[in-house]
């Protein structure tokens, strides 16, 4: 392996989430018996655990056959350029500048994004931008592959 990232919820996502599941305790029990309000409160609090972290725990990796992000992934063979966007240059390829066809794979809590140009006639999509927060770094171990050479800009 290459390259590997974990694209993890920041702390502050975290801090929401028991703000949001003492808002529910508060209401709950309220309203109901002690122990089923304990309950109810209990599967919202597993609930809340459950969605950050499926939304917040996907891995970013770059191997010899190509690049996986989540459940998704790009072979090596179809991968024609990398480029690394950082800071402004991120936020603009992400809005006026992004092409609507485009594949998005990013994170609102992720600013910085590499965009993967596609060399596949049959993809509806003509690059990926996916959030990292090591540009730089993602951009280079695609790059390295060795089906295609890739060039960065």
């Amino acid at each position: 392996m290459t390259y590997s990232e974990r694209l993890h919820a920041p702390w502050t996502w975290w801090l929401v989430g028991l703000g949001f599941e003492v808002c529910i305790a508060v209401a709950v029990l309220a309203y109901l018996p002690l122990p089923a309000g304990i309950t109810v409160c209990a599967l919202f609090l597993v609930a809340v655990i459950a969605g950050i972290l499926a939304y917040g725990s996907i891995v970013v990796r770059v191997d010899e056959s190509g690049l996986s992000v989540g459940r998704y992934r790009l072979e090596s063979r179809y991968i024609a350029a990398a480029e690394p966007y950082e800071g402004e240059a991120a936020r603009e390829a992400l809005g006026p500048a992004a092409d609507p066809r485009a594949f998005l794979f990013t994170r609102p809590f992720i600013t910085d994004v590499v965009r993967i140009d596609l060399d596949d006639l049959a993809d509806p999509h003509p690059y990926w931008l996916v959030s990292t927060r090591r540009p730089k770094e993602l951009a280079a171990a695609l790059r390295a592959l060795p089906a295609k050479e890739v060039t960065v800009r």
